[in-house]
């Protein structure tokens, strides 16, 4: 690394120093920086944030209760054309064939999501009715929702809703995958449950789908990026990671390897919880549940295929399939092409070998897109993600850390943290916010 100048900040309570310079690292600098704080962020290319926030992810799909990430969107100057976002249906593929959409219903109050459940095609009428009963019986408080939902699967608690294997298996079940990166029959039923709660039974907007075309990078760390930039928040580039040196009230400096320390006021940590844990003293294992918790996180793998496709002109389309393989596919429109995504979690694919995957891959166009001949796939490109989801299972919420640390001048942020939303690019600005009202003390 070349030698550093002016490195030791004056250690007042309006200084930060941000470790991460990802999505939740570049967005609670941007946050603070509007609040007069002097900003240094530690930038090192092997730092992966993971859970769709890296910089090469396409922004994809947001829903319309992702205020934060609406909020950012609306703010930052967007060198991208904003034009391409669409507002699409969220649609599931039946195994007959059949394409249904999910509309919410532009009605006042509880109206809305009651028709809306009525007027579901994708669950039989009998499926229908019991959820309907059960959701206005906690609606009207005459039943409470089950005290253990945090120990139960969401699998196990739709079954005693009544909802029939079928039920489950078409729309519950890609459901759960889509919002969450879980399978139904391992995710928590407390987290399904909020879920559902957030995006369905509130305002009709809520669950309103939009397409943003570009990538992380494109829509969201470029332009952060420059803001910063222009508002004098300092960025050093490191070739190693840095050492965290503790004392007795909490963060005592950042050493370099070349010795030079970096002293501030407040500390946030903007990493993945793995990267975290190298940076962290093996004694605040044992010393802290807070940081020990960190070992039991747990992340889920994806594969996913990226076909371009020679025509466009083809509005956004999300379909949620019933994970044989794939559990999603997108279609959207890139310049003068159109990218076709196909989703699978790593269990559903990992027995089968490139060719096997790419020869689904064709079975699954040909049933969704029988229009499209194979002749207009120009490219195909097979990634595996490693840290595609975290794993949501019944007692995991508590494994997520708060923001704010056990050590006095150190906060975490990251889309892994404790935001009530699954890791995604809205929690990692939900964290992002966090920690800039911990420092601030006031609503950023």
């Amino acid at each position: 690394m070349a030698p550093l100048t002016i490195l030791v900040t004056p250690p007042s309570s309006q200084t930060v120093v941000i470790v991460g310079a990802g999505l939740a690292g570049l967005a609670t600098a941007y946050q603070l920086r509007r609040q007069d704080y002097q900003v240094t962020l530690l930038e090192y290319a092997d730092w992966v944030d993971g859970f769709r926030t890296n910089a090469a992810d396409p922004v994809g799909i947001t829903l319309g209760c992702h205020r934060e990430t609406k909020r950012i969107l609306q703010e930052i100057p967007q060198s991208q054309d904003t034009d391409s976002d669409q507002t699409i249906p969220l649609e599931f593929r039946l195994p007959t064939g059949q394409t249904v959409p999910y509309q919410s219903a532009r009605l006042p109050g509880a109206l809305q999501w009651m028709m809306s459940f009525f007027n579901f095609q994708g669950l039989s009428w009998q499926d229908r009715w019991r959820l309907f009963s059960h959701v206005e019986q906690i609606w009207e408080q005459a039943e409470s929702l089950p005290s253990d939902l945090e120990n139960r699967t969401a699998d196990e608690w739709l079954r005693a809703t009544g909802q029939s294997p079928e039920a489950r298996e078409r729309i519950w079940a890609p459901l759960a995958q889509w919002l969450t990166g879980n399978a139904l029959a391992r995710l928590s039923a407390a987290t399904f449950v909020h879920l559902l709660s957030t995006v369905f039974l509130h305002d009709a907007s809520d669950s309103r789908l939009t397409y943003h075309f570009g990538t992380i990078a494109q829509r969201f760390l470029i332009p952060l990026k420059e803001s910063l930039h222009r508002n004098h928040v300092r960025f050093i580039p490191l070739a190693q990671p840095p050492q965290i040196r503790f004392g007795q009230a909490g963060i005592q400096d950042i050493r370099f390897p070349d010795g030079t320390p970096l002293q501030a006021g407040w500390y946030i940590s903007a990493l993945s919880y793995q990267d975290l844990l190298r940076l962290l003293p093996e004694r605040f294992l044992t010393r802290y549940a807070y940081f020990a918790h960190l070992t039991e996180l747990q992340s889920l793998r994806e594969i996913a295929i990226r076909l371009t496709v020679h025509t466009a002109n083809h509005p956004p389309r999300l379909l949620l399939l019933n994970g044989r393989p794939f559990h999603c596919i997108t279609r959207a429109r890139a310049g003068s092409h159109d990218i076709v995504r196909l989703s699978g979690s790593e269990t559903s694919l990992t027995e089968l070998g490139e060719g096997q995957v790419m020869n689904a891959v064709q079975t699954q166009m040909g049933a969704v897109f029988p229009d499209l001949p194979l002749t207009d796939i120009t490219s195909r490109q097979v990634s595996r993600e490693h840290h595609a989801a975290l794993l949501l299972a019944p007692g995991a919420a508590r494994l997520r850390p708060l923001q704010q640390s056990p050590v006095g001048n150190l906060l975490v942020a990251g889309a892994w943290t404790d935001t009530n939303w699954p890791p995604n690019v809205e929690s990692a600005f939900v964290s992002a916010r966090r920690c800039a009202e911990i420092i601030t003390g006031r609503p950023s």
